[in-house]
């Protein structure tokens, strides 16, 4: 098989590109801006294109058939001569020679469509296969930060790059399915017509030479009438230039709900700033200069690079804000995060071991991990703080792991809480990556090259004590935990405790030496001293314990599995979380533990919700990976509520008392602030055509009278020095990603290039009408851009101006 086709050099990066930044967070206009590269290697301007040639297979067979390893075709050693050649796009619709899936659908290859297109029931093929290749040379590897994939695809697909497993859309049936029967079955969503998805394929996946890609395309069911593949462009994203480049970008959580630590690697060692300000001190798309300066430590890392971090104090409750770290003129993307109110309910999200690299497939635990934070998060919006159990990474030094464990945008946006697990011990990569809030390092690693410590902090008057259970300095812990709850116990309705080697689990590392050293220690200290709740990783499987006080059952009649429990004097319950990226799973022993009253191996990924109250705990685990058809995401592993003990001899009272506050209508670009890349223009006919997608828009509305909102945007002209062409020629189609707010999505605007104004006009993006519901909506827009083919090349932007009306 040859390299792909269409591959083309350029100067520089992408010398044709229609780009699009979005640079406003909340108010006044955004605008849309080139994408700039300042790359050392020459990079090609996409590796595939529509027009790649791919071999295929539409024949209803089984490309693993006889090996054990279904994924064996998706290898670079795999032999695909026997296969079809084609170029895309790729399709069929009822059985026809010439199939008809509308004008924005052309199919240049057709496939067959029936397993037996002479029987009287026709059935569908479930699974086609597809493979090609494309050439990274080792200096542009090295120049690589990532690649940019966007397909079109009907009903789903996987995609995968040397073998390993970069994305999946509309997978769940796919991955509920029998290893056996993946390579062969239906999935989808019958969702009409084609859908278009992006991806990245991280550098880590690929190889200097040849790299091979594959997709597996399936039918959503038996009877469908169509099927469609084209993977429009796979671009290379370079990593960024400069003298000092900003890189691993976190924000930690704070000493209260007041403040956050903000922590981030440099290549230089410069003097820089984290700054920070309100969103709505946002204006045409301009960073603050009201912003708040705050000046960064840090000294050179065990990477040979330089670690910086910034504590972002003095914070308000209820506030939206955008924060950029760095120095002038090399600062990096825009992040926002908002805080929340400083007192009453909340919850947070807990994860085991997410211990990236642990397969030996990094990009594979990698999607596992983005998965399983896109997921909660989408679970739960709200939650107020992304907690570990600690093992980020597989090895303490590698910075190609945390590199990845930090992708995440949602690291950048919820306040994090790090916990030191054994394989974050063995280098001070750990420490330097995660800023801590009120550290003691008495109880260090061990040594002077590992990473160690205790910390606590406060929020809404819950005590958090994280402990580096990597030592067993026992003396020193208990020193610190005894310290902390006679200054600050008082102050808490909850006090939890949390740390990495699980003394109660039910996996192999029960009966390990040194965790049961440390469950003879620790559970009578956590009793002594009215802990409440315990979160542990370490053994990669789910396990609850019963009440334990002093490490025994505190009540003999509570049942296994109790969805609610009421801890007398000194009770405590213990929680270890299963793996979070699906990196390793470790089995049950069989052996019954007489502390286990849940106990769960379906060696898929799961998270835990913790929803505080004032009056109970509610501790909630979930899958989020699909188990069996019966078990989908986010369905249930185990729940406990944990509630306050009420003396019987009095009566509680409870009157919730409304804010005074009329409420608010705010709305703020929702995750990454950086470019929307339209891409190369392509040449359509009469026209060149480049599409994408804005940045979401997140749309809050709190007011009690709940009036009528709107969100419109119009385009300006597009331009390139002195040349220009009219904001008319961009369409767009507005959606609601995510419901609430009562929002309602505005109509498609087509391009005015055959008729009509196009964006250049007010348009609108979403809207409710009066005594919609409270809450936040997500509103997106797929744009479309046709651009006349008499206009001069050369790199355009605009300016897309948002206003509110609310």
């Amino acid at each position: 098989m040859t390299p792909s086709a269409g591959r083309r050099s350029s100067r520089v990066l992408r010398s044709t590109l229609v780009g699009v930044v979005l640079t406003s967070l909340v108010g006044g206009s955004v605008a849309f801006a080139a994408l700039s590269a300042n790359a050392a290697t020459t990079l090609p301007a996409n590796y595939l294109t529509t027009s790649s040639s791919w071999r295929y297979s539409d024949n209803n067979t089984d490309p693993a058939a006889g090996n054990a390893n279904r994924l064996v075709w998706t290898g670079a050693a795999f032999d695909d001569t026997a296969w079809k050649t084609g170029v895309g796009p790729f399709g069929a619709k009822n059985g026809s020679a010439t199939p008809n899936l509308g004008s924005n659908f052309p199919v240049s290859k057709v496939l067959n469509h029936y397993i037996d297109p002479s029987a009287a029931t026709k059935v569908t093929i479930p699974t086609y296969h597809f493979r090609s290749t494309f050439t990274v040379s080792s200096d542009e590897l090295s120049a690589l930060s990532s690649l940019s994939g966007r397909i079109v695809y009907d009903d789903a697909v996987q995609i995968f790059v040397n073998g390993t497993k970069v994305a999946g859309f509309v997978d769940s049936r796919v991955e509920a399915a029998a290893e056996n029967e993946r390579n062969l079955t239906y999935a989808g969503e019958s969702g009409g017509d084609p859908v278009t998805s992006t991806f990245t394929v991280p550098s880590a996946a690929l190889v200097s030479g040849t790299n091979t890609i594959a997709i597996a395309l399936y039918q959503d069911r038996s009877s469908s009438s169509d099927i469609y593949l084209d993977l429009k462009e796979l671009t290379p994203v370079a990593t960024t230039g400069g003298s000092a480049t900003i890189s691993d970008v976190v924000l930690g959580v704070g000493a209260t709900e007041q403040e956050r630590l903000v922590t981030w690697y440099s290549s230089a060692d410069t003097a820089q700033v984290a700054q920070f300000a309100p969103s709505t001190a946002v204006v045409n798309g301009a960073f603050p200069s009201s912003a708040v300066t705050v000046q960064a430590t840090g000294a050179a890392t065990t990477s040979g690079e330089f670690n910086r971090v910034a504590t972002l104090a003095g914070l308000a409750e209820n506030t939206a804000y955008v924060y950029r770290v760095g120095s002038e003129g090399n600062w990096s993307p825009v992040s926002s995060f908002r805080t929340r109110s400083f007192d009453g309910d909340y919850s947070f999200l807990f994860f085991g071991d997410p211990q990236l690299g642990a397969s030996g497939n990094l990009a594979n635990d990698t999607a596992g991990w983005v998965d399983t934070l896109n997921v909660s998060l989408a679970a739960y919006p709200d939650a107020e703080m992304l907690f570990s159990s600690g093992d980020q990474v597989e090895t303490a030094s590698n910075e190609a792991q945390y590199t990845s464990f930090l992708s995440p945008e949602a690291l950048r946006q919820v306040p994090f809480v790090a916990t030191n697990g054994n394989h974050d011990v063995g280098s001070k990569a750990y420490e330097q990556h995660f800023a801590t809030p009120n550290t003691d390092r008495t109880a260090g690693p061990g040594s002077g090259s590992g990473s160690g410590g205790d910390y606590w902090f406060i929020y809404k008057d819950v005590l958090y004590i994280n402990l580096n259970s990597n030592s067993r300095n026992y003396a020193s812990h208990e020193a610190f935990i005894r310290q902390v709850i006679a200054d600050h116990g008082s102050e808490a309705k909850w006090k939890m405790v949390a740390y990495h080697h699980s003394i109660y689990s039910a996996g192999p590392h029960a009966t390990d030496s040194d965790v049961v050293d440390r469950r003879s220690t620790w559970p009578t200290l956590f009793s002594e001293l009215g802990i409440d709740l315990v979160l542990q990783g370490h053994d990669h499987s789910y396990a609850r314990t019963y009440l334990l006080r002093n490490g025994e059952k505190a009540d003999a009649n509570e049942q296994a599995g109790a969805d609610t429990v009421t801890p007398g004097p000194g009770g405590v319950l213990y929680l270890t979380a299963n793996s979070a990226s699906g990196s390793k799973y470790y089995g049950l022993q069989s052996q019954a533990f007489a502390w286990a009253s849940v106990k769960n191996q379906e060696n898929v990924r799961n998270y835990t919700a913790v929803e505080v109250t004032d009056d109970a705990l509610t501790v909630k685990t979930l899958r989020s990976q699909a188990f069996g058809s019966d078990k989908p995401v986010n369905s249930i592993v185990d729940q406990v509520t944990i509630q306050r003990a009420i003396d019987p001899n009095s009566q509680r009272l409870q009157v919730t008392v409304p804010e005074g506050a009329p409420g608010e209508f705010v709305w703020a670009v929702d995750g990454s602030n950086g470019i929307v890349d339209l891409g190369t223009a392509t040449a359509n006919g009469d026209h060149f055509l480049a599409t994408g997608a804005i940045n979401p828009i997140r749309v809050t509305d709190t007011r009690r009278a709940a009036p009528a909102w709107a969100v419109s945007a119009q385009a300006g002209d597009f331009t390139s020095g002195d040349k220009s062409f009219s904001g008319k020629y961009l369409g767009w189609t507005p959606k609601v990603v995510e419901q609430g707010a009562g929002a309602v999505a505005g109509a498609a605007v087509g391009s005015g290039f055959t008729s009509g104004d196009g964006l250049s006009v007010p348009s609108t993006l979403g809207s409710a009408d009066v005594g919609h519901s409270r809450g936040s909506a997500k509103l997106g827009a797929d744009l479309e851009l046709k651009i006349p083919v008499d206009v001069t090349d050369g790199t355009y932007r605009s300016t897309l101006t948002i206003t509110a009306l609310g």
